[in-house]
């Protein structure tokens, strides 16, 4: 397979703890769909020393080359199938993402913020050491499939960041990085609570995809809200993708996704953790049109 014949992938697009990981999870049920999940080195090839806010200018022909080729290796004998990727990181990267797969298709999943920033500064509490992630796969590590996507010529920018992740807590001299590298996280890290970070990852994630999002159209963008995903969302969903809703979808959903199980998040939250998620996002939900007593119903 050649990297042009990649025909209309779908990114998703959410915040950290928004949401992604369902609906991939649901989408991959279908069987048109390979679903690669946050391959993070593959898209930073060539800007490794730039945060993750990438834009059309990023997209240099060699990088364009590179990661059209991975991603059709993975693809490899399926020629009948669709590229199915996720990564919160996507939601910062829009412009990028186009100048590489200009025939794209978006799908935008949201989390009330408090919800979400609980969610994500428990993350960063206990996901930043170490190397295995359920997330990324049963009997994968973060490791094993990091040192697949890495070119060799990305090692000197990673080597000492996934080094860190074997050392205890008490060791690292610095906290190790978590979720999408927003423009300034290291000093933000030094300097806000963790928890403002948190609430600065949701917001910055959920405000650029949306209005890059929505400036594309609703032919190739679409946005769904956790709180609300249901078996009629998800047919929609699936339409959206110029797909139709199949039995192994319809049973996925129906047996794995159960809003009961998860309670809210920000009863995480005490009073001073809400007041400062609230001076972080306040104008976000408000935009969005998300009233602060919204419950959430899952990771």
């Amino acid at each position: 397979m050649t990297p042009r014949e990649i025909d209309r992938p779908v990114i998703i697009l959410g915040a950290p703890r928004a949401g992604t990981s369902i609906l991939g999870r649901l989408l991959q049920a279908h069987p048109a769909f390979v679903h690669v999940k946050e391959p993070r080195f593959v898209w930073r090839f060539g800007n490794d020393g730039h945060s993750d806010r990438l834009l059309a200018v990023h997209a240099r022909s060699e990088v364009i080359a590179h990661i059209r080729t991975h991603f059709a290796g993975v693809l490899g004998e399926y020629r009948d199938k669709r590229l199915l990727e996720k990564h919160p990181s996507n939601s910062l990267r829009v412009p990028f993402i186009e100048r590489i797969f200009p025939d794209a298709i978006y799908v935008h999943i949201m989390r009330n913020g408090y919800d979400a920033a609980a969610s994500i500064r428990s993350y960063w509490l206990n996901a930043t050491q170490g190397v295995s992630n359920s997330r990324i796969g049963d009997d994968t590590s973060i490791l094993r499939q990091r040192m697949k996507e890495v070119h060799p010529r990305q090692v000197p920018y990673y080597a000492l960041e996934l080094a860190s992740r074997f050392l205890p807590a008490r060791m690292a001299r610095q906290r190790t990085l978590w979720g999408p590298r927003l423009p300034g996280l290291k000093q933000m890290v030094r300097d806000m609570d963790l928890i403002e970070v948190a609430a600065m990852q949701w917001r910055s994630c959920v405000e650029l995809a949306a209005l890059d999002g929505r400036a594309l159209g609703p032919d190739r963008y679409m946005e769904v809200r956790l709180e609300n995903l249901n078996l009629a969302g998800a047919e929609r969903i699936l339409n959206h993708t110029g797909l139709g809703m199949t039995q192994s979808v319809e049973r996925h959903f129906q047996e794995n996704f159960d809003p009961v199980k998860a309670a809210s998040r920000r009863d995480a939250l005490s009073d001073a953790d809400r007041q400062a998620v609230r001076r972080v996002i306040a104008p976000t939900m408000q935009w969005l049109s998300y009233a602060e007593t919204e419950g959430a119903t899952g990771e």
